[in-house]
């Protein structure tokens, strides 16, 4: 099938690590140019530690730069909620922008971003002055992204305590400073551990014993994964790679790269997960599987797999054309009911041919644009539609958000939104969005969502689900909303943090838990193979027919 031998991929690692890679560079959440702030509302989940010092004792603020440029760009910028100092630099109507990671303890030189003109430096950043001086991280066009206030001057700890990285000279491993910079920034800036039902401290405590016997990076990649698996977050990603100044060229590389060690675990079981399970049980294997098991394994899994796809494109009315676009991401047909189907594989990643995970953001929202509304036009005679994203671990927000705006009849709220907690979390963000101007679908309309329905994905689907024809039906979404805070360590390990709260419009918080359905359906037991029918389809469409 055409999807299915994309999909193959995603069967081992790509759907876990390739979407969390891929948001290491663009991040899984943005909000709508139409946003608005809020002081009010519910705030963000504190953790059990306490609320980060961080830079913030050595850090004031200022409405003015210590630096003699006339450009108001130049000067440091802090962002606590997000444990950043940005730090611009102009030399000669050049610019460069250089971007620290702190904790309370430690302060490692994360990016430098050099060669800019002022006009490049704008595409990334937005400078205001209203209030206070503020620069805000562009992500595409759905702001904002990081928001930086302007200091005086780099933290204490940036001054007396930078770390010296592998790829300076005079670096030595250490395995122990590693592992402190770690833990201080989950400390700091992680703001699930409630959700997650993880004693941080505990953590600590009994790895500070051990961390001691870690002889290299391999182990400490290996050490590192097992302390941040009980989250049961996968936007707690880990990955080893040869790490450069220039980080998201690092990133690019690495994801090009299979071999490359990453790690990723999550709350709800996934596809794959369910299909290996389900072959351990028929064979009766219940340890390590032996190389040719494995490959076995693999076999069983893509063959299901591909079973699942056919069963779904089966309910296609026989005289109904099926549209494939987007690569094969997006697809759609009629059934025999005369109900629109409407499969959306991802949010990114719809250009044929590329050779990297990493999406072209403008790309992918152009495509997706034109499949939705040739779509819709399609489907616009259909008695209800079922939007299938039971298979889509995530993309671009921009795409997500593009896609909601074709079931809107007005204006609304449809998410809410905010950053870190206590003393440094943000103001909760009520996120709204405007109606597309053309092809608006207002028939009864249901999500399908599964395990695998993650980040970006979800986005989708808290969004949707403020809409007054949606119901959500299937099994609950993986619980991942957070942007990845990317972080590094001194020796080449890269990881994310989860440090952002979304809320539904009932101010409801699904990290760590997912979204649950309105009607609870299993997704793909064998049974449904078997007897060759999806419960899920059949759910919706009983739902559909009966709202007429």
């Amino acid at each position: 099938m055409f999807i299915a031998a994309k999909k193959i991929i995603t069967i081992q690692s790509a759907t876990a690590i390739g979407w969390l890679c891929l948001l290491l560079l663009t991040g899984c959440s943005g909000d709508n140019d139409k946003s608005r702030s809020s002081s009010s509302g519910p705030s963000s989940s504190a953790a059990n530690s306490s609320v980060p010092s961080s830079a913030s004792s050595s850090v004031s603020s200022s409405v003015s730069s210590s630096s003699s440029s006339s450009s108001p760009y130049v000067g440091h910028w802090y962002a606590p909620a997000y444990g950043y100092i940005a730090s611009v630099v102009e030399v000669g109507a050049v610019y460069t922008v250089k971007t620290y990671s702190t904790t309370k303890n430690y302060c490692i030189l994360q990016k430098v971003v050099s060669g800019l003109s002022l006009d490049k430096l704008k595409q990334s950043y937005t400078y205001s002055n209203t209030v206070k001086e503020v620069l805000v991280e562009n992500k595409g066009y759905y702001p904002p992204g990081v928001e930086y206030e302007k200091v005086q001057s780099l933290p204490v700890v940036c001054e007396k305590n930078l770390q010296i990285l592998k790829s300076n000279t005079g670096y030595t491993f250490d395995a122990k400073k590693d592992f402190e910079i770690f833990w201080q920034t989950f400390n700091e800036l992680y703001i699930n551990f409630e959700l997650r039902n993880v004693r941080w401290d505990d953590v600590y405590q009994e790895a500070a014993e051990s961390v001691g016997n870690i002889n290299d990076e391999e182990e400490l990649f290996e050490f590192l994964s097992t302390l941040v698996s009980p989250l049961g977050d996968g936007h707690a990603v880990i990955i080893r790679a040869p790490l450069s100044p220039d980080l998201d060229k690092s990133i690019t590389v690495a994801l090009e790269n299979e071999d490359i060690p990453t790690f990723s675990a999550s709350t709800q079981l996934t596809l794959y997960e369910k299909l290996l399970n389900e072959y351990r049980q028929m064979f009766g294997f219940d340890g390590e599987l032996a190389s040719a098991q494995a490959v076995a394994a693999e076999n069983y899994i893509v063959e299901n797999f591909g079973k699942i796809i056919g069963i779904i494109f089966d309910y296609a009315d026989q005289n109904a054309d099926i549209k494939v676009k987007a690569a094969g991401e997006i697809a759609w047909f009629k059934t025999s009911n005369n109900i629109g189907y409407l499969f959306v594989g991802s949010m990114a990643d719809y250009t044929s041919g590329k050779s990297t995970l990493v999406s072209d953001i403008a790309a992918d929202v152009a495509i997706a644009e034109a499949a939705i509304n040739e779509a819709l036009v399609d489907l616009e005679d259909t008695d209800g539609l079922i939007v299938d994203v039971r298979f889509n671990g995530g993309g671009q927000d921009q795409v997500a958000l593009n896609f909601v705006r074709h079931f809107m009849g007005q204006s609304q709220v449809v998410y809410s939104k905010s950053a870190g907690r206590g003393a440094w979390a943000t103001p909760v963000k009520n996120v709204v969005l405007d109606p597309h101007k053309e092809n608006i679908y207002l028939k009864p309309t249901v999500v399908l969502t599964s395990g695998d329905t993650a980040s970006a994905a979800e986005l989708f689907t808290i969004a949707m689900a403020s809409l007054p024809q949606v119901t959500i039906i299937g099994e609950p979404t993986a619980g991942e909303f957070s942007d990845i805070l990317v972080k590094r360590l001194t020796s080449d390990i890269l990881f994310g943090v989860s440090n952002e709260t979304y809320l539904d419009v009932h101010g409801n918080n699904y990290e760590g838990m997912g979204i649950p359905p309105n009607i609870a359906v299993p997704f793909a037991p064998l049974q449904e193979r078997q007897n060759s029918y999806d419960a899920g389809i059949d759910s919706a469409i009983n739902w559909i027919k009966g709202t007429r």
